[in-house]
């Protein structure tokens, strides 16, 4: 019975016609889904320079690579994290 079943099922696969169009509206949640996330679709890139300090980004490279960092501080030039480090893991 099961082999009929799949004869039958092979056979109806055959009778599909693989050049038969797509619905008007295939991939449109795709299209929407991409539209949706993009930041800006129309950017004026008429002020596209930007005007940066080689120095600095030069420094900011080298901490990255180095895994150097600062640590945060607030506006009034104090430390935001204080104290202890709860993230480190315990010592052995």
């Amino acid at each position: 019975m099961k082999r009929l079943a799949f004869l039958a099922a092979l056979g109806l696969a055959g009778c599909m016609d693989p050049h038969d169009p797509l619905s008007a509206d295939f991939g449109n949640s795709v299209r929407a889904n991409i539209a949706a996330q993009l930041v800006n679709p129309e950017p004026n890139l008429d002020n596209a320079a930007v005007e940066t300090d080689s120095e600095r980004i030069d420094n900011a490279l080298r901490r990255y690579r180095t895994n150097r960092t600062y640590p945060p501080h607030g506006q009034n030039g104090t430390p935001l994290a204080t104290g202890d480090n709860s993230m480190t893991p315990p010592g052995p």
